[in-house]
Formats: C-alpha cells, sequence, structure tokens
C-alpha cells in the first residue's frame, strides 16, 4: 500500500515556482504513483489564494497564470479530494496550520510535508504540544521535502 501524504501549501509554492526542487521532486511522487496525496477543498483554496497573489508572483518569477493553471490540473491529476475534514486537532501556536493536521487525520495519511517550523516542531520531543499531538496521532510523522523523499524507496 503507498503512502497517504498531505502536502502544506508552501510545499504546493515551491513545486509550482521550481518542479525541479525538493518539493518539486514530491509532487512527481504522487504524480508516479510512489504516494497517494490528500487534499481538501480549504487546502485548495489557500493553495490558489497563495499562487494568485500579486505579492507572490512577484517575488516566484515563474509563476505565471499559465504555469498556476498547468499546476492545478497537475495537482488535480495526482490526488484524492477529501471533502468532508472534521476539526479535531487544535494548534495554539498557528491555528493556521490545523487545516494540515485535520485533512492528515480525516485521510488516514502517515505523513505531513512542510517547511513550517509550527507544524515541525511537533515532531521535537521536547515541544509538549507535540507530545500530545504524537501521543493521539502516532502514526502521522511531519517531515520536510528533503526527509520525506528520503523515506521513499527508490524508484
Amino acid at each position: 500500500m503507498i503512502p497517504r501524504v498531505v502536502f502544506d501549501t508552501m510545499i504546493c509554492l515551491q513545486a509550482a515556482a521550481n518542479e525541479h526542487g525538493p518539493a518539486g521532486e514530491c509532487l512527481r511522487a504522487a504524480e508516479f504513483g510512489r504516494v497517494e496525496l490528500c487534499v481538501s477543498p480549504e487546502v485548495t483554496a489557500e493553495v490558489r489564494d497563495v499562487l494568485t497573489r500579486p505579492k507572490t508572483q512577484k517575488k516566484y518569477r515563474t509563476l505565471t497564470a499559465e504555469l498556476v493553471r498547468k499546476f492545478f490540473r497537475r495537482l488535480a491529476g495526482c490526488s484524492t479530494l477529501v471533502i468532508t475534514v472534521p476539526s479535531v486537532v487544535t494548534l495554539t501556536r498557528d491555528p493556521d496550520d490545523e487545516k494540515y493536521l485535520n485533512l492528515a487525520v480525516a485521510a488516514n495519511a502517515s505523513v505531513i510535508v512542510s517547511r513550517d517550523n509550527d507544524l515541525l516542531d511537533l515532531m521535537n520531543l521536547n515541544n509538549p504540544d507535540g507530545t500530545a499531538f504524537r501521543a493521539a496521532h502516532p502514526t502521522i510523522a511531519i517531515l520536510d521535502p528533503v526527509a520525506f523523499l528520503a523515506t521513499l524507496p527508490t524508484a
């Protein structure tokens, strides 16, 4: 069985802006069926919002309207949409990141791929929020793209 994964918005942004970087490789893993990428309407809406912001497009010059359209076609073609995502996890440090945790729980995902320290710190053994999260959801790991790619068997 292939692992189910969740990407946060920054991973999607990086994959769209630079398909040759680690985040782009993560997306290709989903496209080639090495992982099952799970998305929700809330996550997809945030990704669309971020990728189409003038500020984001100014910073990432490669994010043309056409490239964003192509990215969403790619995403739709390689992801599973999870419609019902109950709110079961709270994250006091950054409530905006709860959508990824809740999606991972709803989708029975084994990994959240992120570069966000608020999420990555949940894996820190000295973090009380992390201790509670890991106790409640011991099968979910939160990894940066490079660490995640290292967990995948070579093709």
